[in-house]
């Protein structure tokens, strides 16, 4: 069974950014495990997943929204919110794959997903994934490097 990985992770994405756990699960298998080294926790089930996300303490935030389908008006206070998750690389062959996600919390801070996955079926059965805030780059480099 060839798998698209891309579309694979798009659909989960935005199911993420459209809150719907019922599609989200609809992406995993009923006995996933995923692994946050970074933590040392190991969610088991895709029930458990979604619990997270529909537990998360601060919600995940309204403010989500489909970037195809965003409109700017002017107005004294001009706010564009992008959406929760956005795909910024997907790679795959066979049975395994790996993804790059910029993600905003909910208190607007922005972050890198990266995670690797394994695929049963056509869904994604074993995930690791790490964290990392994004931060500003130190003055020192800047002579080094390109902005």
């Amino acid at each position: 069974m060839s798998v698209d990985h891309r579309a694979l992770l798009d659909r989960w994405v935005a199911a993420m950014n459209r809150r719907d756990y019922d599609a989200v699960e609809q992406t995993f298998t009923d006995d996933l495990v995923t692994e946050y080294p970074q933590s040392g926790e190991v969610i088991r089930g895709r029930h458990n997943f979604r619990a997270i996300l529909e537990n998360y303490p601060s919600g995940l935030s309204d403010d989500a929204i489909d970037a195809a389908t965003l409109r700017v008006a002017a107005s004294d206070e001009l706010r564009v919110v992008a959406p929760l998750f956005t795909v910024v690389r997907v790679e795959g062959a066979g049975n395994a794959g790996t993804y790059t996600l910029k993600t905003r919390y909910p208190d607007g801070s922005t972050w890198w997903t990266i995670g690797s996955y394994e695929l049963r079926d056509g869904r994604v059965a074993r995930a690791t994934v790490f964290f990392a805030p994004a931060f500003e780059a130190p003055a020192w480099r800047a002579p080094f490097v390109e902005r």
